[in-house]
């Protein structure tokens, strides 16, 4: 008899997270003026979340996304795409390439989306690298900008690496 209150709280929350729909009404209702501020931790968290899994709903909300977020939600966002890069290469460099043709108050592109987000190098954040290294290399030619600006900047973090150990 305790399991059986249970069973009804399950289809609340399998309902209860946001989807791109959600998302997309809340970025037209409140719009740059005061998403950033209104949006919930939750949301935002999951947002970006499904972002970073490639998911091809999600990564087509990043333009809508891109002329509301704040500058911390900005760099959350230009993480998430770095992410979605492993799963899903060529719609991330999609997104990536309409950003590219915008200019949002804090978001961009390729520019900064391919930049890995860490500064020093731990074996979890190579293998990632090396995942989706691999995967700009299968992408085509459209990869090789981002390819170039991820291969710059891990070459960088271990030059710095190498010259602070000697």
């Amino acid at each position: 008899m305790k399991i059986l209150p249970l069973l009804f709280l399950v289809p609340i929350m399998a309902f209860a997270s946001a989807t791109p729909k959600d998302i997309r009404t809340s970025v037209q209702k409140y719009g740059s003026n005061s998403f950033a501020s209104k949006i919930t931790a939750e949301d935002w968290a999951e947002t970006i979340n499904k972002i970073s899994t490639g998911d091809d709903e999600w990564l087509m909300l990043v333009p809508d996304l891109a002329s509301v977020v704040n500058l911390q939600q900005s760099n959350q966002l230009s993480g998430a795409l770095y992410y979605a890069l492993d799963a899903n290469a060529k719609e991330a460099l999609k997104v990536m390439s309409i950003l590219d043709k915008h200019h949002y108050k804090y978001q961009q592109g390729t520019d900064i989306a391919c930049v890995p987000p860490f500064d020093k190098i731990t074996n979890s954040d190579m293998e990632t690298y090396n995942r989706i290294r691999l995967s700009l290399l299968d992408a085509g030619p459209q990869a090789a900008t981002c390819l170039w600006i991820m291969e710059s900047w891990v070459e960088e973090i271990k030059a710095n690496e190498a010259r602070k150990s000697s």
